[in-house]
C-alpha cells in the first residue's frame, strides 16, 4: 500500500501522536508499504529523526497574526496533504483532520482516522468555554461548540474506518453518529530496553535521589489536575515531585509551587524526548501520578507499565483498561484531592506494596504488544481499500 499519514504533532514535539506516528510509519515501511508523513514544524527547529524509512513532508506552523494563524496553518496543511494524497492508496489520519477530510473527498481516496480523544471537548475545556466533563459535553449545544465539533469530527464521520485505542472511546465516537466502522486497536510501545544502562543519563538535583519520589507527565492543562498533585506533595513529608511537560498552565503551576514553599521539592523540567523521559523515570521516580479528569488510553501509563513503575491514576476514560486497581496500580475517583492524598500516603508508607504493583505493571505491559498493534492497524488499512 501507499499510505499517507497526517499528524499535528511530530518530533521534536511531545505527546501521544508524536510517539505513535513515527513508530507506526517505520513499522509499516518495514512491512513493505510505501509511507509518507505530512506534519507541521517550527522554523529553525531541527527534526531529531535522521534518514527515516519513509518520506517526511513538513509545512511551517503559522506565527503571523494572532487570529489568522489558525486559518493560515489550516491552508498550509490542506495544500501539503492534497498534494501527497493524489499518489496514495489510503490516508491514515492522526491529526490535521479537516485538511485530510477535504483532500480525501477531492481525490476520492479512502480514509482511516485514529481518534484518541474528543478534540472539541479538549479545546473547549482548555479555553474555559465549558466546565462539563467529557460525557456531559457530548450533549452540549451552542454555535461555538458546533463549529469546533465540525472541525474536529469531520474526518471521523467521513472515514471508511475509525481506530480508537480503548472501548471507552469507541462508545464516545459512536455517539458522534459514527456507526459500524469503529475498531478498537490498543496502543502499545516498542521499547528496545528498559534497563537503566540503556537509557540516557539524566542528571537532576541530589535532593531528587532520595525520599518518596513522584512524577507526573503530560500537557499542563486544566483537566490534568496537576495543581492537586502539587498540593498533595505539600502534605507529604519528604516527598519530591517531577512535573514533565509544558502547556498553558505552566506559569500558574510555577506560582503555586512558589506560594506553597515547594521550590526545593517540586521540579518542572518541561518537555523531554522519549528516551530521556524513560531515563528520568527509571532513576528518579517511585510512583507515576496521573490525576486527569479525562483520558482516552494514555501512552504514559503504557510507558510506566513497561518500566515497571507503579501508578496512582484516576479511574477515567480508558485508564481502567490498562491499570487494574490493587494489582498494577491504585485507581482513585477524579476530582478527589482527598483520595489522591490517601493513595499517595499508602504507597509512601508501604514499599512492599510499591514493589508488588511494579511487578503487576510489568505483567500488564506484556498484554500490549507493539507487533500486534501494527498487525491490527495494517489489517484495518488494507480493508479500507478492499484488500483482505
Amino acid at each position: 500500500m501507499k499510505v499517507l499519514l497526517t499528524t499535528g504533532l511530530f518530533p521534536p514535539d511531545i505527546g501521544g501522536p508524536a510517539t505513535y506516528v513515527p513508530r507506526m510509519a517505520e513499522a509499516l515501511a518495514g512491512r513493505g508499504h510505501v509511507v509518507t508523513i505530512v506534519a507541521p514544524q517550527e522554523r529553525g527547529v531541527p527534526c531529531p529523526i535522521v534518514a527515516p524509512p519513509y518520506r517526511l513532508v513538513r509545512f511551517y506552523r503559522a506565527h503571523t497574526l494572532r487570529y489568522a494563524n489558525f486559518f493560515i496553518e489550516l491552508w498550509r496543511a490542506f495544500v501539503a496533504v492534497l498534494r501527497e494524497a493524489r499518489a496514495c492508496d489510503v490516508l491514515f489520519v492522526n491529526g490535521l483532520d479537516l485538511p485530510a477530510a477535504w483532500a480525501a473527498r477531492l481525490t476520492g481516496k479512502p480514509m482511516v482516522v485514529k481518534v484518541v480523544g474528543d478534540g472539541a471537548w479538549e479545546l473547549a475545556h482548555t479555553r474555559g468555554w465549558t466546565r462539563l466533563n467529557l460525557e456531559e459535553f457530548q450533549g452540549a449545544r451552542g454555535l461555538r461548540i458546533g463549529f469546533f465539533r465540525l472541525l474536529r469530527h469531520a474526518a471521523a464521520k467521513r472515514a471508511q474506518a475509525v481506530i480508537v485505542p480503548s472501548r471507552y472511546l469507541a462508545r464516545i465516537v459512536e455517539g458522534w453518529g459514527v456507526q459500524g466502522c469503529v475498531r478498537v486497536v490498543y496502543n502499545a510501545l516498542d521499547l528496545p530496553s528498559t534497563g537503566a544502562d540503556a537509557l540516557p543519563d539524566i542528571t537532576l538535583p541530589p535532593a531528587f535521589e532520595r525520599g518518596f519520589r513522584l512524577a507526573t507527565v503530560g500537557r499542563l492543562v486544566p483537566h490534568k489536575r496537576i495543581a492537586d498533585v502539587v498540593a498533595a506533595v505539600a502534605r507529604l513529608d519528604g516527598a519530591r515531585l517531577l512535573i514533565v511537560g509544558d502547556g498553558p498552565q505552566r506559569s500558574e503551576l510555577e506560582a503555586l509551587v512558589e506560594n506553597l514553599g515547594l521550590a526545593d521539592r517540586v521540579l518542572m523540567v518541561g518537555g523531554l524526548p522519549q528516551q530521556e523521559l524513560w531515563g528520568m523515570l527509571v532513576r528518579y521516580a517511585d510512583v507515576l501520578v496521573l490525576n486527569s479528569t479525562y483520558e482516552g488510553l494514555p501512552h504514559i501509563l503504557l510507558e510506566a507499565a513497561h518500566l515497571g513503575l507503579p501508578v496512582v491514576a484516576t479511574a477515567v476514560g480508558g485508564t481502567p483498561e490498562i491499570v487494574e486497581d490493587g494489582e498494577s496500580g491504585l485507581l482513585i475517583p477524579p476530582d478527589s484531592p482527598a483520595a489522591l492524598l490517601a493513595a499517595l500516603r499508602r504507597l509512601q508508607a508501604d514499599p512492599a506494596l510499591r514493589r508488588r504493583l511494579a511487578e503487576g505493571a510489568r505483567r500488564t505491559a506484556a498484554r500490549f504488544s507493539f507487533e500486534h498493534m501494527v498487525e491490527e492497524t495494517e489489517a484495518v488499512l488494507k480493508l479500507s481499500i478492499g484488500v483482505r
